[in-house]
């Protein structure tokens, strides 16, 4: 099992997309429809966007991708906020129509989910891992790979939203330290309300390096 860092390929940005898709719950196929993946394929081969593979590290299994984790300092979301609507809306072509009437619906949602983050934290927007290889402690080798590139940052916190519905998943932040700091309003879609919740842990800093002996 290792980790690696993500490359602008054809085959890591298919990737990309399934993985980002099981983390968001299909969110993208709700906004985007058949052109979900296509998006965020493009997005992920290209740099300066929040999608962007720079923000990405997959883990290997026997030499396969079982997972990712794609986060990155709340700063740098910020510098790219413009490129990456823009990028968003430039492919998603003709579905353009579905992902504004959506986003005016979940609007509330969407205005929370990675916002309102100060340069202090590190967001983790996806983490996810294939159905086959749940279960064996990845989850774990990902959230360390987070707080080893936060604190490497320069972050004092690590941070993400997650539905909270997902009790499995709440259960799983809540063991490795995270703890809810604030939650969204909820919404309504197809008679179902729901929101999400933001959950936080603190990150131990770098250890300053040590002077040479003279």
């Amino acid at each position: 099992m290792s980790l690696i860092p993500a490359e602008p390929t054809r085959e890591e940005a298919r990737h990309f997309a399934r993985l980002a898709q099981m983390a968001s719950d299909d969110m993208f196929s709700q906004f985007f429809g058949s052109r979900a993946s296509a998006v965020l394929e493009s997005m992920f081969r290209l740099r300066d966007n929040d999608g962007s593979h720079v923000h990405t590290a997959f883990l290997l299994e026997d030499d396969a991708i079982a997972g990712m984790l794609h986060a990155y300092p709340a700063a740098i979301a910020r510098q790219q906020e413009s490129r990456t609507l823009w990028l968003y809306l430039r492919y998603a072509a003709w579905q353009i129509p579905r992902a504004l009437v959506l986003g005016f619906l979940l609007r509330d949602l969407l205005d929370f989910l990675g916002g309102n983050l100060d340069d202090s934290e590190f967001y983790i927007a996806f983490l996810a891992l294939y159905p086959a290889c749940r279960g064996k402690g990845h989850s774990k080798t990902l959230l360390n790979e987070a707080e080893r590139l936060g604190s490497a940052s320069g972050c004092s916190h690590l941070t993400l939203d997650v539905d909270e519905r997902n009790e499995i998943a709440r259960a799983a932040y809540h063991r490795f330290g995270f703890e809810q700091v604030a939650r969204s309003k909820q919404v309504e879609l197809e008679g179902e309300r729901f929101g999400l919740l933001r959950l936080s842990k603190p990150l131990m800093p770098n250890p300053a390096p040590t002077a040479p002996a003279t």
